[in-house]
């Protein structure tokens, strides 16, 4: 039911306070991704409330939920294949030899100090993200509509977890607003446990729900939602910060609770039920406060990175598989912020806290912008490093790129999709086959570190056409960092969801497919895709899989100098480098998971039993394993054994980089 917004003038007042109150603003699990980083919403929303004289409380839930799973119960159960609340047996799941390998190691995803080292991109790092997946919860709509189901097994860890916080002693006293800002879909659901936690301890307050997730999620399932979980009070969509401080007004001593009297908020009424107001313009970030990172929270994180808005929506905007696009209703579709304003706050930021990293949030950086900022960085004398999304533009000449490098451009994530120029315009990409690979190497030769998200089986793309992609990305792949390979998902709110047809799909809600990207099974549009066969879109997926793991191989996982690398004398002491490996018996096999190398070697029964004597980490050599297997065997054996960097010499201490 639209209604037209009667919005409080909270921008033209100094303060929103009548009286001391103060705002809870919580970032709650699950976002794997972002273990070790400081997710930018709480800090901006922290910033714009500070300048309106509200008090706000920082909480980073998701950052707490991995301390969590790092307890040495969750631990032991983890890597004994039993998660928290997961039936079945996971015993050889990336998830158990996490488990097993970090109740020995735990220490190494922390720094001298105790700080996080959670983000890494070597080292054991990501084996938190393995140890968390089991617990994504990608709600289906029935997790909208039965409350029943927040009591299921599949919350139990959340439960758990947020058990162990005693919100009721946890939340300010004068607390009169919890405000859980959900990003990403699998946070709706723990989001909804905690918001139900909240108003057991504390009726009195106020919850909101806001953030892209609710922002993309269509008015009858919100609606569902409002309807079924009464914990809720209010859901911010679109913009937040001039609705948030609206709410915060009628939440101050004094004020009145009437949510949908405010622009972009929906809430349940008495008398009409589930409303939604429209959405009113947001406010330009050239008018944005500076974002407020609390000190408490950066100080825990090792090698911290600063996130600071660039622009808000795309300057491309026409990609029509995207529905980033589609989160700023009421607003112009891009705003883009100036450069003198964007580096002040750089400035303020390194005043403040000291950091000198940085990532840039936007959709994709413009060619301009980064010209002009690169100089202005240069200019200035900032020694800092930056990172960014961009999609391949002709105005990213060899120049540009070279710019960029010397204003401490680290890397830059792209959105390039595919080589294929006729699938390129069919979904209005900027860019053809012969400008992506240009951009790849100049690039290259300018020093700027590519990262590279693909999509092999975008609209109608042919076996031939992905196949061909695949050849032209081989080509240029010694100038790329990184591959990451995502599954086309069709999203409801994207121009390919709207009209599916244009883009040769087929709507079909119950077509199986692979695991979607967007992690938002709420927006994922059913289709079936007649360009590729089931099997041919798996086989193009694991393909482009493989090739980006072999790629990692030599570019974002170390292996370390200490391996042995080539068959020593026959006297030579060497020992499995059991502190990098994590050894599961699997009948008379020993299936390995290499942590440093994140590579698994399946060995059978007549190796495993051979080397039983030095599975403990004990020293052998060539003559030893002869004596065992016999000359030619092994050798055999020794010489595998090498090839997957299982072995280290004597004497070389075991660490993980």
């Amino acid at each position: 039911m639209p209604e037209t917004p009667v919005m409080l003038d909270v921008p033209e007042v100094p303060g929103v306070a009548a009286a001391p109150f103060s705002v809870v603003l919580s970032f709650p699990p699950l976002v794997e991704l972002s273990f070790g980083r400081y997710f930018p919403s709480l800090a901006a929303l922290g910033g714009f409330l500070s300048s309106r004289d509200v008090t706000s409380h920082q909480w980073d839930l998701n950052e707490e939920f991995a301390l969590h799973l790092l307890e040495p119960a969750h631990l032991r159960a983890a890597g004994q294949g039993r998660p928290t609340g997961i039936e079945g047996d996971h015993l050889e799941e990336m998830s158990a030899v996490a488990g097993r390998w970090l109740t020995d190691n735990r220490d190494q995803l922390f720094d001298a100090e105790g700080r996080h080292d959670f983000a890494s991109v070597t080292g054991p790092a990501y084996l938190l993200t393995a140890l968390a997946r089991p617990y994504l919860i990608d709600p289906e709509p029935e997790w909208l509509g039965d409350p029943a189901l927040l009591e299921s097994a599949r919350t139990l860890v959340y439960r758990t977890y947020f058990d162990s916080l005693d919100l009721a002693s946890r939340i300010p006293v004068d607390a009169a607003l919890f405000g859980i800002s959900l990003p990403m879909g699998p946070q709706l659901v723990p989001g909804l446990v905690l918001a139900r936690e909240v108003k057991r301890v504390r009726p009195d307050i106020k919850v909101v729900l806001g953030g892209p997730t609710v922002s993309l999620m269509d008015e009858e399932l919100l609606t569902t939602l409002l309807t079924s979980h009464r914990q809720i009070d209010a859901v911010i969509r679109y913009d937040g910060e001039l609705p948030l401080a609206a709410l915060c007004k009628q939440v101050a001593p004094g004020g009145e609770w009437q949510p949908t009297r405010v622009a972009g908020v929906s809430a349940l009424t008495e008398e009409r039920g589930v409303v939604h107001t429209a959405p009113g313009p947001g406010l330009h970030p050239n008018v944005l406060p500076h974002a407020e990172y609390d000190p408490r929270l950066l100080g825990r994180l090792a090698d911290a990175e600063l996130g600071i808005a660039q622009a808000r929506g795309c300057y491309w905007g026409k990609c029509d598989y995207c529905d980033f696009v589609e989160q700023y209703d009421g607003s112009p579709a891009y705003r883009g912020r100036s450069v003198k304003s964007f580096v002040a706050e750089i400035e303020h930021q390194v005043d403040t806290h000291g950091v000198r990293q940085f990532e840039l949030i936007t959709e994709s950086i413009p060619p301009a912008f980064s010209r002009r900022f690169s100089q202005e960085v240069l200019e200035r004398g900032l020694n800092i490093s930056w990172s960014s999304f961009a999609m391949v533009d002709r105005r990213f000449d060899a120049e540009t790129l070279e710019l960029m490098a010397r204003a401490g451009c680290a890397f830059l994530v792209i959105g390039m999709e595919t080589t294929n120029t006729r699938v390129l315009k069919l979904v209005h990409k900027s860019a053809d086959r012969e400008e992506n690979l240009r951009f790849i190497r100049d690039a290259h030769r300018a020093g700027v570190n590519l990262r590279i998200n693909l999509i092999p089986d975008l609209p109608s793309t042919t076996l031939d056409e992905a196949l061909e992609a695949l050849d032209d990305i081989a080509e240029v792949a010694d100038c790329v960092e990184a591959f990451s390979i995502f599954p086309f998902e069709a999203t409801r709110s994207s121009e390919v969801g709207r009209n599916p047809e244009k883009f040769g799909l087929v709507v079909a809600e119950n077509a199986s497919g692979l695991a979607n990207q967007a992690q938002y099974a709420l927006n994922h549009l059913g289709n079936i895709d007649p360009a590729m066969t089931d099997e041919e879109r798996s086989r193009i997926h694991r393909m482009y899989q493989d090739f980006a793991i072999r790629h990692g191989s030599g570019h974002m996982r170390e292996t370390g100098s200490e391996f042995l690398s080539a068959i020593p004398d026959q006297d030579k002491l060497f020992r499995l480098a059991v502190g990098h490996l994590d050894i599961l018996p699997r009948g008379r096999e020993l299936l390995v998971t290499h942590v440093l190398r994140r590579e698994r070697t399946v060995l059978p029964a007549a190796v495993a039993s051979g080397l039983a004597p030095w599975l403990d980490g004990s020293a052998f050599s060539l003559r030893a394993l002869t004596e065992v297997y016999g000359e030619a065997p092994a050798k055999q054996v020794l010489a595998a054994l090498i090839e997957s960097r299982l072995l280290t010499a004597v004497g070389v201490r075991a660490l993980v980089a």
